[in-house]
């Protein structure tokens, strides 16, 4: 719907990816993001006191690119631009984002194992790195972070290659 003259017809239908079941019209399910991030996008903290922000410094790149990370407001219409379905922009924005942070390391191979893991159960398709997910971003989320995400995932394979079916 960028480009169209006056008088041009506009068909306007759900999003074509079995992982975003129609629900009724033009709504769909896009609950499949939520198991995503119950998968392993956060990250856990120790509530018995309250640590002073400022304790954990994080340097200006470091705290740039995370924040551009985490610009993603998980909108779908990278799904939904995407020939394979794939949901790696919006997954690797999620992983990158927290792998950059000092409080995102504890976690951080099980996140990416987990996470990957979870998008593949749901059914999205494989990334063929055609940059159509980044042109219709409205975040502008680079596909950087899936070169990103792809290097956290494969660094934490080789670390748990024994146990990773099964991390939790």
């Amino acid at each position: 719907m960028r480009h169209f003259h006056d008088g041009e017809t506009i068909t306007v239908e759900p999003w074509r990816a079995r992982s975003f079941p129609v629900l009724r019209d033009l709504v769909t399910d896009r609950s499949a993001f939520d198991r995503i991030i119950q998968a392993g996008g956060f990250v856990s903290v120790n509530t018995d006191g309250t640590q002073d922000g400022n304790t954990l410094p994080v340097g200006k790149v470091d705290a740039d690119r995370a924040m551009d990370a985490a610009a993603c407001i998980a909108c779908g219409a990278c799904v939904a631009a995407c020939k394979n379905a794939s949901a790696m922009l919006f997954v690797s924005a999620k992983v990158s984002h927290l792998a950059q942070l000092p409080q995102g390391q504890v976690e951080r191979e099980r996140r990416a194992l987990n996470m990957v893991r979870q998008m593949d159960q749901e059914g999205f398709g494989n990334c063929t790195v055609t940059g159509s997910c980044e042109a219709v971003c409205p975040k502008e989320i680079s596909l950087d972070f899936i070169a990103k995400m792809n290097r956290e995932y494969g660094a934490a394979i080789l670390k748990n290659q024994d146990t990773v079916g099964t991390i939790d």
